[in-house]
């Protein structure tokens, strides 16, 4: 059963196609425990007694590390009905001119400035090299969509109640799974079922909404002409994960250590997380203005 809280968009930038979604609520899925490799052991063992835990934390922690060696050396690696996992770059925008050099090493482009001033400074081609995942088999959107069963938190359930003055139905997306099942999700013929006792610890007060980890705050000038410094911050003790090719931020995303110089337009996503708990993502777009039209996944990385 997947539990579903509701977090507020509150960016005021982001609209697209005349859609504005700042004030709308949207679906986050409330994380209930990470399973490290220990954990994922022990529940596969409940599920076949013939190996010991132990056994398989051996596997699990032979094939992490086969998976990452593979991938690095350029493989692409399949786990039936699990996903296709490989290396990939976040490559910094190269500006080929005559007397520039160009490496394929790790680092931060130089600025354009800089550029300017010395064509013949260093100028990395990759900023970050990171593991991807692309799900295949069982584990596509539309299988894991069809299996998945969802209902709301306690927290969403007052919210919505706090809002419309209507009580929510149990089940999220207003189907009838029958017979209650603790979390609201029966609606037993379509009637309102608030439930008994929420699973989710999370249950603030009425109308607030618990999201565990605040989200990150992105600085920086929204519209430059050059370059513009961008800095992250968030709860104390949390790290943060960005990404700057649209995708949503993981926990694999890369690690925010120090001010990014952006040089072209860009969207940067980030998330905080804190204790296995991720935040809500924060978005923001950086547009340069020039007439030249900027790679929009150029930019530069800590």
């Amino acid at each position: 059963m997947l539990e579903l809280n509701l977090s507020e968009n509150t960016n005021s930038q982001l609209q697209a196609n005349g859609y504005n979604p700042q004030g709308k609520y949207y679906a986050r899925v409330e994380t209930k425990e990470t399973y490290d490799l220990k954990k994922l052991a022990r529940h596969m063992h409940q599920h076949n007694a013939a190996f010991s835990s132990g056994l398989i934390v051996g596997i699990l922690t032979d094939m992490v590390a086969c998976i990452k060696e593979l991938a690095l050396d350029g493989n692409v690696i399949k786990i039936d009905d699990l996903g296709l996992f490989k290396a990939s770059v976040e490559s910094n925008g190269l500006t080929l001119r005559s007397g520039a050099k160009i490496s394929a090493g790790k680092g931060s482009q130089r600025t354009d400035a800089e550029l300017t001033s010395d064509i013949s400074k260093q100028q990395f081609a990759v900023g970050a090299v990171k593991l991807i995942m692309q799900a295949t088999g069982e584990t596509t959107k539309d299988d894991m969509t069809s299996e998945a069963k969802l209902s709301f938190t306690k927290a969403a359930r007052d919210l919505i109640k706090s809002k419309t003055g209507n009580d929510s139905t149990g089940n999220a997306g207003g189907e009838d799974n029958g017979g209650g099942d603790g979390n609201g999700s029966g609606n037993n013929g379509g009637g309102s079922n608030n439930g008994g006792n929420s699973g989710s610890s999370n249950s603030g007060g009425s109308g607030s909404i618990t999201t565990g980890v605040a989200a990150p705050t992105i600085g920086g000038e929204a519209a430059f002409t050059t370059s513009t410094q961008v800095t992250m911050s968030g709860p104390d003790g949390a790290e943060i994960r960005y990404t700057s090719d649209g995708s949503t931020p993981t926990a694999s995303s890369t690690l925010y250590t120090e001010a990014i110089t952006v040089s072209s337009s860009v969207t940067l996503k980030a998330i905080a997380i804190k204790d296995g708990q991720s935040s809500e993502v924060t978005t923001k777009q950086f547009v340069k203005n020039t007439s030249g039209g900027d790679d929009p996944s150029g930019f530069e990385g800590a």
